[in-house]
């Protein structure tokens, strides 16, 4: 079975909780992604800068940003409009490439059974196993601090090679969940 839209988890320094502190919550502004986790996008999504790496299907992926200020990315994004055009778009994807590194593997299990999952982060490395075995070793590290993360949403995002941008929600037709056991920390 496959769950329409992404799921995953692992660590991420939740790049989209941009706030204005309504309501009680702190203040923050957009930040480029820092992650490394396993995750699931349906087909209908396109999350790779990389036109070398898997774009969706079951992952295991880092991201690694450059530094770039947030007020700066605060003041940038009223540029999104520009990619709803493709030629800005394949520039800006250029771009992306270069302001965040990443690396992804594809993972070969039915990930409706249960299995064991390890994440090793070091300043040097991470290193993402499945029931032992490593499926993605890189280092392409994320900044600190992450945290925790696990989400399961019917959304999608495409960002193709082609320069085109869709986003939206997929109907899902089925229940889905994610039944975690987390069994130590280090």
């Amino acid at each position: 079975m496959e769950i329409p839209g992404t799921w995953g988890f692992g660590l991420w320094n939740d790049p989209f909780s941009a706030s204005l502190g309504l309501g009680g919550a702190d203040r923050r502004l957009p930040a480029l992604p820092e992650a490394a986790w396993f995750f699931f996008a349906s087909p209908a999504n396109y999350l790779s800068f990389r036109d070398d790496l898997p774009a969706q299907g079951f992952l295991a992926a880092t991201f690694r940003s450059k530094p770039v200020s947030t007020g700066l990315l605060a003041l940038g994004s009223p540029l999104l409009v520009s990619l709803l055009f493709p030629g800005i778009n394949r520039l800006a994807r250029a771009l992306a490439r270069k302001l965040v590194r990443q690396d992804a593997a594809r993972i070969a299990i039915d990930p409706t059974g249960w299995h064991t999952y390890d994440l090793d982060w070091t300043e040097q490395s991470v290193q993402l196993r499945v029931e032992g075995e490593i499926v993605l070793d890189t280092s392409t590290t994320p900044h600190g601090p992450l945290g925790i993360v696990f989400w399961i949403d019917n959304q999608y995002a495409a960002w193709t090679p082609d320069g085109r941008v869709r986003l939206g929600s997929l109907a899902n037709e089925e229940l889905a969940w994610i039944e975690l056991k987390i069994s130590t920390f280090a």
